[in-house]
């Protein structure tokens, strides 16, 4: 074998060596990216709340939910207060959808554009948002349930 077939074979191995890394690199990271954008449910956060010790006195689906570009809502009440929970679709492509959830990710809000813009401070959590924790009496609990998920 000539001296020039042989550095063709050593390069053409090294090529193949790094285009095989890249490609288990590249898979990884959207694998990565994907497991981070799988969107919880509303009844994982609900298991979430009774394994950190809090008792649901009472669930009701949320009727607004589209009020707010949400495609499902639910109100529990803990210790005789309301909190809301409400998923979005990640893949909508709805004006208010796309905007409320980029504004819960970025500045923990969302706005209600019937009640000329209002704002909600909000926890974004898998496309889930959180509402009404801030002044509950079990808010670390609560907290502690919906980010754990």
């Amino acid at each position: 074998m000539s001296r020039k077939n042989l550095i063709i074979i050593v390069v053409a191995v090294i090529v193949i060596i790094i285009a095989s890394v890249l490609g288990v690199f590249l898979y990884n990271k959207q694998r990565e990216k994907d497991e981070s954008e799988k969107v919880a449910s509303i009844a994982e956060f609900r298991s979430r709340l009774e394994g950190q010790g809090l008792q649901i006195e009472s669930e009701a689906e949320s009727t607004d939910a589209s009020a707010i570009g949400a495609v499902e809502g639910v109100t529990y009440v803990i210790s005789g207060y309301a909190i809301q929970v409400y998923r979005y679709d990640l893949n909508s492509t709805d004006e208010l959808s796309v905007s409320n959830v980029k504004k819960a990710q970025e500045e923990g809000k969302i706005s209600l554009p019937e009640f000329d813009n209002h704002e909600f401070t909000v926890i974004y959590n898998k496309g889930l948002i959180l509402i009404n924790h801030t002044d509950h009496p079990e808010k670390d609990k609560i907290v502690e349930a919906f980010e754990s998920l």
